[in-house]
């Protein structure tokens, strides 16, 4: 078994490094968790001399891990334990949420995740009130932003005919002005903040979620992810598991802006350079597409008048200005067009006040719908767009909603690169519906649109990109001496075999700090 300690050569495979000057080697040499050499092999074995470690490739492909530039770790591991409703119909969604819930206590949260239009377009309380007359019953819509409750979870948040919309949000009303039961962008369910509260503060359930999603990140080759956090107590338990030498994941873990009361509880633990670091500040400066509420320019085309909401830009302006004063980055959730103008619009403003403002490295996430005009001020003013292909899951729904013309227009990667913005990959999940890179750089490559990019762009937005957007391109991203040892051995050489079998590429091996965290054929 290959130790982090041991001097380790691995050889007889093609090894990608991402290294401009030198792109590809026959063997690397890991030294205490640090590649120590990467070139022939003949050097290799010299640099590390005889009583080192060999590790046989075997003709496979030695890639830098993966580093997905936003995920939820908790909220992934508490969706795999409860009903998936992907897909599904109502009734199917009734059925499922039944057999998950057998025989629920009078007054229990009943919770499933991700339903969605079309599948559903009958999402209505009186559905679930039937279904479930004495539990409160909350389905978060696919993505995160908006919510189907029953008459007794609207009632328990106070959600009522006479309700007023909250300020980003919208509540669904029927004809006669009584409410469906859908709700969207209402950060004010206390029910689902009660849910998420109680599986960040509970140590069992958090370290239980914690770890499946653990399982999950390795086994797909992703040595780092950086966390929307949130919750403190979930990096004591991640220094723990470190210091237990149980955590496999590299953590950049992100405090919520938009809730600054528990932004100081995110400065009680220890944090290190290596193994769970600090990131930046989250917020939102509009919705989704799915809930209608991403802020665009035109309005959706299933909906008249509607071109969603966002924040407004002297509030944006302020945000700007407080991380520039404290020397925080700033993670900016913006989706439409709208909201991303409004950010750059604001961004220029305070530059001017605060030049030191470039340093951070602000970065808008997702960013699926850029003007081209904004496209060149991204780059003008190196801002970071950290996206996530993933969405590029469901381009029907996006020509639904969007339009064909505004659809074929999204998640403009190849322009992005074009015009030398700093762009960098990963997944959301479970805001989408897969962290699978390889199934992302399979979608960004193979996309029938003038916005696909290379294998080898895609690879490196989700290394070298990543790896920026979390100021540690120093130590990970490319494999070069000196570098952190995380890599991913992979069943095939994804840069020259044909894109269409990128997405059949198995992760055979992935090793962080020089340790093999998961082996497919153990």
């Amino acid at each position: 078994m290959v130790t982090d300690s041991a001097v380790q050569v691995w050889h007889n495979g093609k090894i990608v490094t991402l290294d401009r000057e030198a792109p590809r080697a026959a063997a690397m040499v890991v030294r205490e968790g640090r590649i120590d050499f990467v070139g022939s092999e003949a050097d290799a074995y010299a640099r590390a001399g005889s009583d080192s470690h060999r590790v046989d490739l075997g003709g496979r492909t030695v890639v830098p891990g993966f580093n997905d530039n936003h995920v939820h770790t908790v909220i992934l591991g508490d969706h795999v334990r409860s009903p998936d409703l992907a897909g599904l119909n109502s009734a199917q969604i009734v059925e499922v949420i039944r057999e998950h819930y057998p025989n629920p206590r009078p007054g229990e949260l009943l919770i499933g995740y991700a339903w969605d239009y079309p599948a559903c377009p009958d999402a209505h309380r009186s559905i679930l009130d039937s279904a479930f007359p004495n539990n409160p019953v909350v389905l978060p819509q696919y993505g995160g932003h908006g919510q189907w409750l029953n008459s007794a979870a609207l009632d328990a948040i106070g959600v009522h005919r006479d309700t007023p919309d909250p300020e980003h949000g919208v509540i669904l009303r029927d004809a006669s002005g009584e409410p469906t039961g859908v709700v969207r962008e209402l950060s004010t369910n206390s029910l689902m903040q009660r849910h998420f509260l109680q599986v960040h503060s509970a140590r069992d359930q958090r370290e239980e979620r914690l770890a499946t999603a653990l399982n999950h990140f390795r086994s797909l080759g992703l040595t780092s992810v950086q966390d929307n956090t949130w919750y403190v107590p979930t990096v004591f338990s991640l220094r723990r598991l470190h210091e237990s030498g149980g955590l496999s994941t590299r953590f950049t873990c992100w405090a919520h802006g938009g809730i600054p009361s528990t932004i100081p509880f995110m400065d009680l633990p220890s944090y290190d350079d290596e193994w769970v670091r600090r990131g930046p500040w989250k917020y939102f400066l509009d919705g989704t597409f799915t809930t209608e509420t991403a802020w665009l320019w035109e309005e959706y085309a299933d909906d008249h008048g509607n071109t969603g909401k966002g924040m407004k830009l002297t509030e944006i302006g302020g945000i700007l200005s407080s991380l520039a004063r404290k020397g925080v980055q700033g993670a900016f959730h913006a989706i439409g067009d709208r909201a991303i103008s409004e950010f750059l619009d604001a961004y220029e403003g305070v530059l001017e006040q605060f030049p030191g403002l470039a340093r951070l490295r602000m970065r808008l996430e997702h960013a699926q719908l850029i003007r081209r005009t904004d496209i060149r001020r991204l780059a003008e003013l190196g801002v970071i767009v950290s996206a996530q292909p993933s969405a590029l899951g469901t381009p029907e729904k996006d020509a639904r909603l969007l339009g064909d013309e505004r659809a074929r227009n999204a998640y403009p990667y190849r322009s992005l690169l074009d015009a030398g913005v700093n762009l960098s990959f990963g997944s959301d999940i479970p805001g989408e519906a897969s962290c699978d890179p390889l199934l992302t750089i399979h979608r960004v490559v193979n996309r029938d649109s003038p916005e696909s990019i290379t294998v080898e762009e895609a690879l490196r937005c989700y290394t070298e990109g990543s790896a920026y957007a979390e100021f540690m391109e120093e130590e990970k991203g490319t494999l070069k001496e000196g570098r952190l040892a995380d890599f991913v051995v992979l069943s095939e050489d994804i840069t020259s075999i044909p894109t269409n079998r990128i997405k059949e590429t198995l992760v055979d091996l992935t090793v962080v700090g020089g340790r093999i965290v998961f082996d497919r054929t153990a």
